[in-house]
This record gives structure tokens, C-alpha cells and sequence, in this order.
């Protein structure tokens, strides 16, 4: 059961689009790195991307993760294509491992992310694996919902598919929540 969301986002003024994607998305994948659930909060920010892709352009033919992010997301700090992106988030999401069907088949690299910093003298398979920082991608990701966000002040009317759109994702903080201990609930 979906809990009505517009009194805490929408008011006469404005729409507080920022602090409904934060959070909805944000502040559990934050929940998750903080509390070194990195493999999860990958899986989780994977999730949000295909979300918004969903919400930016519907349910459509193309690949919507891979647009979305071509669109709004400069990934040249996190050394990453929008493709090699794409086959992660395959490989992660649907088989729970790093090698997707184009992995395995030698078309793209494996990505592998790291936390922290690398240090110089680790060695590292660049021949068949690419590395980056989750920070980094998450930070690009954040950067590229503010270049989204602004895309709603230039074009006034992309409101009503995002509320039509976003009705339809599920996230924690618009279920319905019931406290189980409540022996009334049980």
C-alpha cells in the first residue's frame, strides 16, 4: 500500500524533488557504504538509475540506464562508460557476480570497484578487469541528479510524467509500515 507523498514534497511553492530522490534512493544506499554493505549499496545505486531512467523517459524500447546516464552523467572522473556500467549492473544485479554474458564472451572488461584508495604498489589485472572508486561513482551519480533535477526547471511539463512515473516505484519510505511488536498488529 502506497502512502500518499505530496504533503511532505509538494507544497504550493514548490517541489522538493532533491529531498524525494534522497530519500527514496539516496540516504539507504548512504545507509548501506556507511556500514560497509558496498556489494549492496552498488546493487542498490544500480537500482536507482534504472529507476530514473524509468521515470525520465517511460517504459521505451531503448536502453534507459544507458541514456539516462549519457544524458546527465559525466563519468570521466570515475574512468567508466555508460556501457561498462550497463554490463555491471547485468552482471551484479541478475547473476550476483561480475561477469555478465559480454564479460564472459571478452567483449568489455570486467569493473571491479574499490573504496578508499588504491595503493601503488598493489598489482592489478588491468588486462581483462577495470577498476574504479564506488565513491566516485556515487558522487558522479549525485552530480548528475543536479544537472536532472535542473532539467525539470527548464521544462515545466516533465512534472506530471515524473509524478505519473514515480507512483509506480517502490521505495521504503512510501510503504506503509506497521509495527509488528503491537500485539493489536499480530
Amino acid at each position: 500500500m502506497s502512502i500518499n507523498y505530496f504533503g511532505k514534497y509538494f507544497n504550493k511553492q514548490e517541489f522538493n524533488f532533491p529531498a524525494l530522490i534522497h530519500d527514496d534512493f539516496f540516504e539507504p544506499i548512504k545507509l548501506l557504504f556507511q556500514n560497509k554493505h558496498y556489494v549492496s549499496a552498488s546493487k542498490l545505486l544500480m537500482i536507482f538509475i534504472d529507476s530514473i531512467g524509468y521515470i525520465e523517459y517511460g517504459n521505451v524500447t531503448e536502453n534507459t540506464f544507458v541514456k539516462w546516464l549519457s544524458s546527465y552523467a559525466d563519468l570521466s572522473e570515475v574512468g567508466v562508460s555508460a556501457e561498462e556500467l550497463w554490463e555491471f549492473r547485468n552482471s551484479i544485479l541478475h547473476m550476483s557476480n561480475l561477469d555478465s554474458r559480454k564479460v564472459q564472451a571478452g567483449k568489455v572488461k570486467r569493473l571491479m570497484f574499490y573504496v578508499g584508495i588504491l595503493p601503488n604498489d598493489i598489482e592489478i589485472d588491468s588486462d581483462e578487469t577495470k577498476h574504479y572508486s564506488l565513491q566516485e561513482l556515487i558522487l558522479a551519480i549525485a552530480n548528475a541528479c543536479g544537472q536532472w533535477f535542473n532539467s525539470y526547471n527548464l521544462d515545466r511539463n516533465k512534472i506530471d510524467a515524473f509524478v505519473t512515473r514515480n507512483d509506480l516505484i517502490v521505495s521504503d519510505n512510501r510503504m506503509l509500515w506497521i509495527d509488528l511488536t503491537d500485539k493489536q498488529n499480530r
